[in-house]
């Protein structure tokens, strides 16, 4: 079997199809399939990124839930301003109860907030110090929110266990503006 010049030209000619058939057509094919393998990972990459950080977004709409919770708890435990004089009236009863003497109770500026007003109060008081410890007691469990920012006690020479107290105590309330927006607010 002799190749004649006309069939080692066909050879050729098929082997020059085949091989710019690779160059042109499977070379190009083979770089597009790894752009879009590669195209896949990275989007697969940022779906599992995507997945991991949105995997909390169930517990922090809980955690939302919780703490509108404790809001409204705490808004009600604030009186309304005109309410303000029933307390200093059952902060002197409760010091009189306690077997304190009230020698002045003196209201300072209110300092207002966007959802609360914040009503500070200088207490005088004197007499005995278990008595006293019972006032503060009493006042810890009140229903109201309330803080003593300030408190000196100093010691009667004259008298064991006698007393006097200057405190400065806050008693928060809900201003009367905070009432309807908290209404429409719901």
């Amino acid at each position: 079997m002799k190749l004649s010049s006309r069939g080692i030209a066909i050879a050729v000619l098929l082997v020059a199809l085949l091989g710019s058939a690779y160059f042109f057509v499977f070379a190009k094919a083979n770089q597009r399939r790894a752009e879009l393998l590669a195209d896949t990972r990275q989007k697969r990459s940022a779906l599992e990124n995507l997945r991991q950080a949105t995997a909390g977004i169930d517990d922090v709409n809980h955690k939302l839930d919780d703490l509108k919770k404790a809001i409204a708890f705490f808004e009600n435990k604030l009186p309304q301003e005109k309410e303000m004089d029933k307390i200093l009236k059952q902060v002197w009863q409760m010091a009189e109860a306690n077997a304190l003497q009230c020698k002045t109770i003196k209201t300072l500026k209110s300092e207002k907030s966007a959802n609360y007003s914040e009503q500070p109060i200088e207490l005088s008081l004197s007499g005995n110090f278990d008595g006293y410890y019972s006032f503060l007691l009493q006042l810890e469990k009140l229903q109201r929110l309330t803080r003593v920012t300030q408190m000196h006690l100093e010691k009667m020479n004259d008298t064991e266990g006698a007393m006097t107290a200057q405190m400065t105590m806050s008693i928060f309330f809900e201003p009367e503006t905070g009432t309807t927006a908290t209404a429409s607010a719901q």
